[in-house]
């Protein structure tokens, strides 16, 4: 209730007319012995960088100077507001406010007026005392000549001289840096910029400075959902975090954060969030527990799979028959709407299919090696192309397709085949900016018993390790709205699963994409053939 009350207090900003804020301050200062040092410091903690109501400032003055460090050291107020509160300062919150740099120099003169009192030590002057009347611990006893003292005096130097003269140097102790703490869920802040200028619950030296404003490269930083949120100034929840290192906030975690704004500016401040540590379903590495590291088996995502796509089938059918007005005229607007439910049924379907087809191919894997039928790739690679011609003149995107003549066909069914090929380019495209190019390739591979369609990696997954992008909670779909709807991770798992069930592979290089696939053999063709 205390904290809270803070809170209150400090969004007055200053509006001194409302006639329960004397109330307010006479319950703080009653409440205060009763809440913990660590609770009154966090709260001070969380007033620094905001602009506060100066008796705010001066409530917190009165405590300890660990407390009141926080907000003398970062609350923004007026200049005539701060020359207005000197006076009711202590002396060791002035002597905190010296230390500010931002300040007018109206303030520092205000401060310097309090110097003559502020600077004097508390506490009685001695009386002077004679060189005579000093021993070699302290003031002489009573009667002791100044003769006697003074040989006193010079026998002392003379034994602290040869103690310097035979001590030996001590030995250089190992330095031991105590290692830093696990955590496992921490708060933050960051400035206007996207950096985290506080953090509570973990190391600050691992965290503060570190940005959410650009997607990290490597294994370190924010994904582009968190980027891409932060650009938009919206919310986002469970985006990936990565900190590298060994210990303390080290490794992954999932973050949410929501945009602050000054309540009477509208100026943009930051965000506020906190992070979390990936549940065993969110790890790339317990990809072995479930289909494509979730908790569900292959049966029980078919089951799932099933019990949706009989309804989704149905709004199909109905939002078909009112856009092709089979049921009798439907008004312009009317059908529109159809149209876009129709749109977006048709892309949920799409969505669900990966999922059936994902969970069936493990199911394959388990059992046997797929076989399939041979498929001329390079005329179907041309179609998915055509295919993809309104989604790249909507992102503003070159995509560049290369066939090499005279390429024999692959040991591939037809539909497999397109979902491998139209998936990696819409997710290779969906994931590119505008003006971005894309180059595909097809070749004989340096197997000539094989085919190789080579895809560029777009800019905006650049520098990521293979490790990055197969795992299931990642995605760089903050800026992108045509990204994979299962998340790129999800994407590139499918069609390696399916690459591998025919026999091929998909190998992520550094810059490019390589879905590989074999070739059909004479013998498989003259038996279609003869078939």
């Amino acid at each position: 209730m205390w904290c809270q009350l803070v809170d209150l207090v400090a969004q007055t900003a200053g509006d001194d007319s409302l006639s329960c804020l004397d109330d307010a301050y006479a319950m703080l200062r009653e409440w205060r012995p009763d809440v913990s040092r660590d609770r009154r410091q966090a709260a001070a903690a969380a007033l620094a960088g905001r602009r506060v109501p100066p008796r705010l400032v001066a409530f917190f003055a009165e405590d300890d100077a660990a407390i009141t460090a926080p907000v003398i050291g970062g609350a923004r107020l007026a200049d005539a507001e701060w020359i207005a509160l000197v006076p009711r300062l202590s002396p060791v919150a002035r002597a905190l406010l010296r230390h500010r740099r931002d300040l007018g120099a109206a303030v520092g003169r205000a401060l310097a007026s309090y110097g003559t009192t502020d600077f004097v030590l508390p506490g009685a002057v001695a009386p002077a005392v004679s060189p005579a009347q000093v021993s070699p611990i302290g003031i002489a006893p009573h009667g002791a000549t100044p003769a006697s003292a003074g040989s006193e005096l010079a026998e002392l130097v003379a034994r602290i001289e040869a103690f310097r003269r035979d001590r030996r140097p001590p030995e250089p102790q190992p330095e031991t840096v105590a290692p830093l703490p696990e955590c496992h869920a921490f708060t933050f802040e960051t400035d206007a910029d996207g950096t985290i200028a506080f953090c509570a619950g973990a190391p600050r030296t691992q965290l503060v400075g570190l940005s959410i404003a650009e997607a990290g490269e490597g294994d370190h930083g924010v994904d582009g959902h968190a980027a891409g949120a932060f650009r938009r100034r919206a919310p986002f929840r469970d985006a990936r975090l990565r900190i590298s290192g060994d210990a303390g906030a080290a490794g992954d975690w999932r973050i949410s954060a929501v945009p602050c704004f000054d309540p009477r500016a509208g100026r943009f401040l930051g965000f506020r969030g906190s992070a979390r540590r990936p549940r065993a379903d969110e790890r790339a590495e317990a990809a072995g527990h479930g289909l494509h590291g979730s908790a569900l088996g292959g049966e029980s995502l078919r089951q799932l799979v099933h019990e949706i796509r009989t309804p989704l089938n149905a709004i199909i059918g109905f939002a078909e028959m009112i856009d092709q007005q089979v049921l009798g005229p439907a008004a312009a607007d009317y059908r529109g709407r159809a149209g876009a439910i129709l749109g977006d049924a048709r892309r949920l379907l799409d969505t669900v299919n990966d999922l059936d087809v994902a969970a069936r191919v493990e199911s394959a894997q388990r059992q046997a090696p797929v076989q399939g039928s041979s498929t001329d790739v390079a005329a179907r690679i041309t179609a998915i192309g055509e295919e993809l011609d309104q989604l790249t003149e909507a992102r503003g995107v070159a995509l560049a397709l290369r066939i090499a003549p005279g390429l024999a066909p692959i040991a591939v069914d037809q539909a497999p085949l397109d979902r491998m090929v139209s998936r990696l380019l819409a997710a290779t495209v969906g994931l590119a900016m505008e003006g971005e190019r894309i180059a595909a390739t097809l070749d004989v591979d340096t197997d000539p018993s094989r085919l190789c369609l080579c895809v560029d990696r777009p800019a905006a997954i650049a520098g990521q390790n293979e490790r990055a992008l197969l795992d299931p909670g990642y995605s760089p779909d903050g800026d992108w709205p045509d990204a994979p709807t299962l998340g790129l991770g999800f994407t590139l798992r499918l069609v390696r699963n399916l690459a591998e069930a025919a026999g091929g592979r998909l190998d992520i290089a550094a810059d490019r994409f390589a879905l590989i696939l074999p070739t059909a053999t004479r013998e498989a063709l003259e038996r279609e053939d003869r078939g």
